[in-house]
């Protein structure tokens, strides 16, 4: 395409879970301070960063440690935000095939390290 993400498809699958969004203008303690957006309040926030030439009176947000294919490990932490693990969104690079931290991780059933990071340039 125009090198921008399918939006549509993404809202369709995505559109009502509760994603992090880290706000990159500001710093906290050597951090970006995150809320909780609904991933379709993102996608209508990038749109419009793109229309407006990668500027927004938000600044610059970036979606920012989604664990996305979480397969309901925290079960009773909603600020983590909607899993989807029947989404096959993950797979280990064969570089690193022996992916011994999630093996750990999902074995003590306590969290994983399978992110998702997005957003506009800027």
């Amino acid at each position: 395409r125009d090198g921008k993400p399918n939006f549509e498809h993404l809202l369709q699958q995505f559109g009502e879970a509760v994603v992090p969004v880290a706000k990159c203008d500001v710093r906290e303690y050597n951090s970006h301070p995150k809320e909780q957006l609904p991933f379709k309040e993102f996608v209508e926030y990038w749109r419009e960063y793109i229309g407006n030439g990668y500027r927004s009176s938000r600044g610059c947000l970036y979606l920012k440690d989604w664990h996305l294919s979480r397969s309901g490990l925290v079960p009773k932490a909603p600020a983590l935000g909607i899993a989807f693990p029947e989404q096959d969104v993950y797979s280990t690079p064969v570089y690193f095939s022996s992916d011994w931290l999630n093996e750990y991780w999902d074995a003590a059933a306590a969290d994983d390290f399978r992110f998702v990071y997005m957003g506009p340039k800027g």
